[in-house]
Formats: structure tokens, sequence, C-alpha cells
């Protein structure tokens, strides 16, 4: 049976270096966050933009787990990077927004993890309706029902946020599904200023955990700058809702 317990991931939205992802599995280590994400193969909107590190990167995630104990997590987008992942030990597998309805992969994923039931990460389409969302659950949960939903934030019309986090239909998922839901306040917001808030709305309305972005210079991030926060506001956060 899955865990209960609070769930707290947290790191840069993608692996650059093995000098970034040591730097931040310390830091996380000593803040006490039990998981690192960071994201290898980074599908992006536009084909030109830097589309992550690739498969080197799972070797840093590897060596931080070793030096730290931390347990890691990656987005997978397809079979090769699904085997990849496994092989190397990732510990969190997760399915970002963009890949939520491809039924296809969803049913590989929960054929390669159907063994071990290692947790899944689903997180929600940008555009889905709650039955979409769980529908999306159900091809995983046919071969591993240790399936973690995360909200994410859904399209709006305000230029003002990434995108509008909408913690009740993500309530709803919990009171209708028998799946832990845990909330990435980072892809919501989009900004920085909001992490804290959100995340403490989000420890307040009784959810399972928090997804957030943190690296050890946001400013000099390859991807959504804006929207990580560094490890002393991150440890700032981590008590708070603890």
């Amino acid at each position: 049976m899955p865990s209960k317990s609070w769930i707290f991931i947290a790191g840069p939205c993608a692996a650059e270096s093995r000098e970034q992802i040591l730097t931040s599995a310390e830091s996380l280590s000593k803040i006490g966050v039990p998981i690192l994400r960071a994201g290898v193969w980074k599908p992006r909107t536009n084909s030109q933009d830097w589309q992550g590190a690739g498969d080197v990167a799972l070797d840093w995630l590897d060596e931080a787990k070793k030096t730290t104990g931390i347990l890691t997590a990656t987005e997978v987008r397809d079979q090769r990077t699904l085997d990849l992942a496994i092989k190397s030990g990732i510990d969190y597998l997760w399915i970002g927004s963009r890949n939520a309805q491809n039924f296809a992969l969803l049913e590989e994923v929960g054929q390669a993890t159907a063994k071990s039931q290692a947790p899944v990460i689903l997180k929600r389409s940008m555009s889905s309706s709650l039955q979409e969302w769980l529908g999306s659950a159900g091809y995983v949960a046919k071969y591993n029902q240790n399936i973690i939903l995360c909200e994410r934030g859904i399209r709006g019309y305000s230029p003002d946020t990434r995108n509008i986090l909408d913690l009740q239909t993500a309530y709803l998922a919990k009171l209708q599904s028998p799946y832990r839901v845990i909330v990435d306040v980072s892809h919501a917001a989009g900004r920085t200023d909001l992490i804290y808030p959100m995340s403490m709305a989000v420890k307040a309305a009784g959810f399972d955990g928090l997804m957030i972005e943190a690296h050890p210079n946001p400013k000099q991030a390859k991807t959504d700058s804006f929207q990580q926060v560094d490890f002393k506001e991150l440890e700032k956060i981590f008590h708070a809702v603890k």
C-alpha cells in the first residue's frame, strides 16, 4: 500500500550539470527534503529551445543518490526514456502535462512498474477535466495503483501567472479517487513570489504533498528561471509546512 506520509519533492527544473545536481542534492539533504526532482529530457514548446542534458544526467542523479541517500524523480516521455530511467534506478517516475493523455505511454509506464509498484506521478494536463485526469490514471492503475496525482495549474486567461492553480478540482481528485494528490506550485504560479503562500495553502487544504522547483542559482537557470526558488527560500517553505 502507498505510504500516507507527507510528500515533499524539490530540485531544479532541469539537470544542467553534474555540479548543479550534486550541489542540489547536498542542499536538499541538509534541509531534510527526501526527494530530488530534475528534468533529464525536457519536452519544450519550441523545438529550438534547449531540450535538457539528456541521458548523461541520469549518471549525475545516480551519483547524487549514492552520495547523499536522497531519492530521485524525473519525467519520462517515451518508451526509451522510461526504460533508461528504470534501469538507472530513478525512484519516482513522472508523466508531464503534455503526455498526460498519451494513453500508450501511460500503459507502458504501468506495465514497466507493475512488478515493483514504484510510485508514478501523473501531472494533470493543462486543460483536462477531473474525469479526463482520473481516466488517464486508470491506464497506469491497470498494472500499478501506486499513483500520485499532481495538480500543476490549468491554462487560463490571465497574463499575471503562468497558470491557474485549481485546488478545487485537485481536491475533488482526492475525494473521488484512491490516489494521493500533490501540487506543483512552481508551474502553477510561474513566479517565485507566489511559491510560499501557495505552498501554505496546499498544506492548509489537506493535500498530500508539494513539488517545488529550486535551483542553486535561479537567475542562471537554463529553464524556468522566474519560477525557481533558491535553497534559502526552500528551507523556509519546508519548515513552514512541516
